[in-house]
């Protein structure tokens, strides 16, 4: 105050103008999943999702490690063969399109993508604890083909659940790791076979005068990822998106903090953002309609994406993803089967060879011991542990090869020429397995399809992520996964009707389908040079 005032003691008086506590703005969602940062909420998080994503891989991959042993129970041909291995995936391509260009959105914004990712991992694990147990083929594919819907369907929204609690500029990283995470479950089958299936005269056993044999074990002990995914989908929270859409920016709210708390190490107060900003929430009548419009959407942008100019990129792409999975799948789920075929040939025929002929592995496979169906009283040989443990080698390989190519080619042109490379190792491993000297060689070769396809695989999804703008990129991936489900499915059928007339023809075509396509992708190379708007590739 002046000292002329009055009542002025000679005392200078000072007076502090505070303004009042700002707050800060309304955040978005993505506003508030970036200031919670990265770390250990985000890594828990995998964790706890790891098993329902590992249950999609190992249901697809566990029936070509029993088919074998299960040859006396479900009277198996080489057609059978290949209904119970391609079952699933009828399932996946009957539920795919439905589930991603219809009922997702609609079932999502119900629900919520934990309570789907509940239901569907609540009714696989149903579905594989009943296969366990059943001696009925008939009851076996109609199994696997429920959870082929149930992969395709509820348990497919895995990682986009994952991809709400992360913020955009984590988004790639978190994929790129999440999914090498989620390949490495192809190992385990191959794995847990290598360990369990070679121990069948002591790893089985009788409840209630039922008799167990080691496949059904060896079914159980896979079934463990979808029960344990059952407890730990009900220990993870619902995502901040969904709750914000609900109208609870409360609990919307508490669990930015948990996360900032978790990922930082600091105390949930010093997050710095106090008010969220709600989405317009739907209406009854809106939320009724957004299956139309979700269908309605998902036409117009299958049209766009089949149009000029995405159609011939997309057409290249869906031709690379058939042949390759067709690769892939025919090979992996037929390695475990044909070459204990030829472990048992080498023990019960080749004695009656003569000792330097030189034999091939259409030789070794056909003709095969004629079994009993009726009676079933005769022995299997006890297998090499080579047998398995070279499936679980591939399996590893298939993975790490995978990531490894998909780190090195980081622009379009390498990815050309890892495609280009990969067919045509594909093509040569396809070609030269049946004329190998020694069954060693034989999987060398069959292991070059299998590692080769899978980096084929990894580097189509990878171009399809620079070609498309970001829009149409969703729908393209729903539909090279419906197509690489539709390779699998129809090249494990087609396999098991060609190797059970002539077994040379089989896998010739399998090279034969590489070969053509090492030339498909220098057709993108004319596309190579154009710039493609930049996106966060969502899953």
């Amino acid at each position: 105050m002046s000292a002329d005032n009055p009542g002025y003691n000679g005392s200078v008086w000072t007076v502090e103008e505070t303004e009042p506590k700002r707050q800060n703005p309304p955040s978005n969602c993505e506003e508030a999943l970036a200031a919670t940062g990265y770390g250990l909420f985000n890594v828990l998080l995998l964790l706890a999702a790891l098993p329902i994503a590992w249950t999609c891989i190992i249901d697809t991959t566990s029936t070509a490690f029993i088919i074998n042993s299960a040859e006396c129970t479900f009277e198996l041909t080489m057609f059978r063969r290949g209904i119970a291995v391609s079952a699933i995936y009828i399932g996946m391509i009957i539920a795919g399109p439905l589930w991603d260009f219809y009922l997702q959105d609609c079932v999502i914004g119900y629900l919520g993508r934990k309570n789907v990712m509940m239901i569907g991992i609540f009714l696989d694990a149903i579905c594989n604890l009943l296969w366990v147990h059943t001696t009925s083929f008939y009851a076996f594919i109609a199994l696997k083909f429920v959870s082929g819907v149930l992969i395709a369907g509820p348990l497919s929204v895995v990682m986009a659940y994952l991809a709400e609690f992360h913020a955009p500029a984590y988004q790639a990283k978190f994929a790129r790791w999440a999914g090498l995470l989620v390949m490495a479950s192809n190992i385990v089958p191959a794995a847990l076979a290598a360990t369990l299936l070679l121990r069948t005269p002591w790893f089985h056993f009788t409840i209630y005068s039922r008799f167990y044999p080691t496949w059904q074990v060896y079914l159980l002990i896979c079934a463990i990822p979808s029960v344990l995914g059952l407890f730990t989908v009900c220990l993870m929270p619902k995502s901040p998106k969904f709750l914000m859409a609900q109208g609870k920016s409360d609990k919307a709210l508490r669990l930015f903090r948990t996360m900032y708390r978790l990922n930082n190490f600091k105390s949930a107060s010093q997050y710095p953002i106090t008010e969220l900003t709600l989405p317009e929430k739907a209406n009854k009548g809106k939320t009724n309609s957004a299956c139309r419009d979700k269908l309605r959407d998902s036409i117009v942008k299958l049209k766009e994406l089949f149009s000029k100019p995405h159609l011939k990129n997309i057409s290249i792409l869906v031709w690379l993803q058939f042949a390759c999975m067709i690769g892939f799948n025919v090979s992996r789920l037929w390695v475990p089967p044909l070459f204990v075929m030829m472990n048992n040939f080498r023990v019960h025929v080749r004695q009656f060879y003569p000792a330097d002929e030189y034999i091939t592995m259409c030789e070794m496979i056909f003709p095969r011991l004629k079994i009993d169906y009726a009676s079933c009283n005769y022995t299997l040989p006890s297998l090499e542990s080579a047998v398995y443990v070279n499936s679980t080698s591939i399996a590893s390989s298939a993975v790490g090869f995978g990531f490894l190519f998909l780190l090195l080619s980081d622009t379009r042109i390498k990815k050309i020429v890892v495609m280009v490379f990969t067919f045509l190792l594909s093509a040569a491993g396809a070609f030269g397995a049946n004329w190998a000297v020694e069954i060693p060689y034989m999987l060398v070769l069959v292991a070059f399809v299998i590692v080769a396809s899978r980096i084929t695989g990894n580097t189509v999804m990878a171009y399809n992520a620079q070609v498309l703008p970001p829009l149409l990129r969703p729908t393209a991936v729903n539909v090279l996964n419906f197509v690489g489900n539709l390779g699998a499915a129809a090249g494990n059928l087609a396999f098991s009707l060609i190797i059970g007339i002539d077994c040379l023809s089989a896998l010739l075509a399998l090279g034969c389908i590489s070969m053509v396509s090492t030339l498909v992708p220098i057709f993108l190379i004319s596309q190579s040079k154009k710039k493609v708007k930049p996106g966060i590739e969502r899953y």
